[in-house]
């Protein structure tokens, strides 16, 4: 993985997409077709923009669970919320980007937006990945399987978040 994958990341919002498009994905296929709301973008990136994070869930089952890979690296959820208000401009950014590309699919509804991935995979010309970059789509894809399976306000508890 690159050293500087975080900024990479915050510079390239057409990157975010993809990875939020995994995310949103994953979410869907665990969460019995809901596509996931807003806040679940925003705490991704604070996860998915940290190494020591990404490094963790990449390797984990999908079984496994998050608290599974917070009782193992604690240092995950250490300074998250930090992380979550620092990348959150990014993360909307990758979200306008995905959206205005069809990536992604924004829904209004009751609360918070709702963004769903369009297709069945990502467009041939976004699915070949570096070595870096796949580690982070997989730890999205992670990470919206997790999240899917807790509801929002249990999530932001066992995160010690605020929103």
């Amino acid at each position: 993985m690159r050293p500087d994958h975080e900024e990479v990341l915050l510079r390239n919002p057409a990157l975010g997409a993809c990875i939020f498009w995994h995310l949103s994905r994953s979410f869907s296929e665990f969460g019995r077709g809901r596509a996931p709301e807003l806040p679940y973008f925003l705490v991704g990136a604070g996860m998915i923009f940290h190494q020591v994070t990404i490094d963790k869930i990449r390797r984990m089952q999908f079984e496994s669970g998050l608290l599974k890979a917070i009782s193992d690296r604690p240092d995950i959820i250490a300074g998250l919320q930090g992380r979550m208000e620092e990348h959150s401009l990014g993360a909307l950014r990758a979200l306008q980007v995905g959206a205005a590309s069809g990536l992604i699919q924004r829904e209004g509804g009751d609360g918070f937006p709702t963004f769903r991935a369009e297709g069945s995979d990502l467009p041939r010309a976004l699915r070949d990945a570096t070595a870096g970059v796949t580690d982070m789509l997989n730890g999205a894809k992670r990470l919206g399987a997790w999240f899917a399976s807790e509801g929002m306000d249990v999530l932001f508890k066992q995160l010690n978040l605020e929103l």
